[in-house]
């Protein structure tokens, strides 16, 4: 059995196909997860919304990704 991370799994991308998919996988394994998102109301209405944290950030824009990063566990 692999140990659980202490720090949240942090997801970009989460409405697009993959990361859509990937954010209800990691909360199944029971993986704390944080969401990064450009916009995030699109997230609204995921069965996985309430479950998670949500930041607002842009991976091009590096300075709206540190609060998200903080003591995460894995990106």
């Amino acid at each position: 059995m692999i140990n659980k991370p202490e720090g949240p799994v942090v997801v970009t991308g989460a409405t697009g196909y993959i990361g859509g998919r990937l954010v209800p996988r990691l909360i199944d394994e029971g993986y704390p997860v944080r969401v990064i998102a450009r916009d995030p109301s699109r997230l609204a209405g995921r069965d996985w919304y309430e479950q998670v944290e949500i930041f607002q950030g842009d991976a091009l824009k590096p300075e709206t990704l540190q609060a998200a990063l903080q003591g995460a566990f894995a990106a």
